[in-house]
């Protein structure tokens, strides 16, 4: 069995794995280690036999990924031919562009995965056995991620092309989306008006500011500047479905149904509580805080204003993670 010294991990060809782990890992996380060469191991034993064995495990797993691409790509081709008739609508063009960057991003990320299982089976004859393993756990790793993602988007537009020919799931969608929206808003005005019960604590203590008065106005300036963020996406979010009642209004005109019912009422009520706690965030704004937060807030207003319905809400979340002020003490 081939000896290995403390500083020197050395071929780990028939080294037992616990012992193999302890000298690869170096000081680091042993666990790991062992869990990785394990991929290359036969009977708790490192052998560099086992790499074919492990080699063709993570094949399948390759395959199996990219077929699954290969076939939410087809499912696409399928929903945007079955889309075509509608495909000037915004609620329509919006959805089929986010799934072809989805798909976009899914076939990148398994491009390369072949080549990767080939270079670690390249290895096997004089290649160091840790790096192998380790090549092959990125590569398993990394196709399990993709046929997820492939999966995922699969159901998605299963998903789609069900919303595309029945008017009544449109129509409830349409109405979720008012409900989420609704409660959004209600949140925004519980933190709305746990701002006023700060001000409230803060007008019956004493005149000197202690150090936990600080404290509060501190909170209360992070969780204004918390709320108006959150205020000015919903006010984006409200756009949005706006438009796409707007849309469908349009498409059931085209087909000779009823429009979504009981939907304007009700997104006309939520944009009036919605204006209203805007006018209260304002109202009890303290200049300190705007002079704190106001030119990021003022960057986030710019960037939301450039986008459109419909909307692309990974764009949103990254905007939003790129501007929010930052809320720290």
């Amino acid at each position: 069995m081939p000896e290995t010294r403390d500083d020197e991990p050395g071929d780990l060809d028939g080294v037992p794995v616990e012992r193999a782990a302890a000298a690869v890992a170096d000081g680091g996380d042993v666990g790991e280690a062992r869990e990785t060469l394990a991929i290359v191991a036969r009977d708790g034993v490192v052998r560099r036999a086992a790499v074919d064995d492990a080699v063709a495990n993570a094949s399948m797993v390759v395959t199996t990924a990219e077929t699954r691409t290969e076939l939410a790509a087809e499912k696409l081709d399928g929903a945007r031919e079955a889309a075509a008739p509608v495909a000037d609508l915004a609620p329509v063009t919006g959805r089929l562009d986010d799934f072809d960057a989805r798909l976009d991003a899914v076939e990148t990320r398994a491009d390369g995965l072949g080549d990767a299982v080939r270079e670690a089976l390249d290895m096997k004859g004089d290649g160091d056995l840790y790096e192998v393993a380790r090549r092959i756990r990125r590569v398993t790793n990394a196709a399990t991620e993709v046929q997820r993602a492939a999966d995922d988007l699969q159901f998605e537009i299963d998903s789609f092309e069900a919303w595309l020919a029945d008017g009544d799931r449109r129509a409830e969608a349409l109405a979720a989306d008012v409900d989420a929206l609704a409660e959004s808003v209600d949140e925004l005005a519980a933190a709305a008006d746990s701002l006023a019960v700060g001000e409230a604590d803060a007008e019956s203590g004493a005149d000197t500011e202690s150090d936990a008065d600080a404290e509060i106005g501190t909170d209360a300036a992070s969780r204004w500047a918390a709320a108006t963020v959150r205020h000015r996406v919903a006010s984006l979010l409200l756009a949005d479905v706006r438009a796409e009642r707007a849309a469908l209004r349009t498409w059931a005109e085209r087909e000779g149904a009823a429009p979504p019912s009981g939907v304007e009422p009700r997104l006309e009520e939520v944009r009036t509580r919605h204006e209203a706690v805007g006018e209260r965030l304002a109202a009890r704004v303290d200049p300190e805080w705007t002079a704190r937060f106001g030119d990021r807030l003022s960057a986030l207003d710019e960037a939301l204003d450039a986008m459109e319905p419909p909307v692309a809400w990974t764009e949103v979340e990254a905007v939003v993670e790129e501007y929010r002020p930052a809320v720290d003490g």
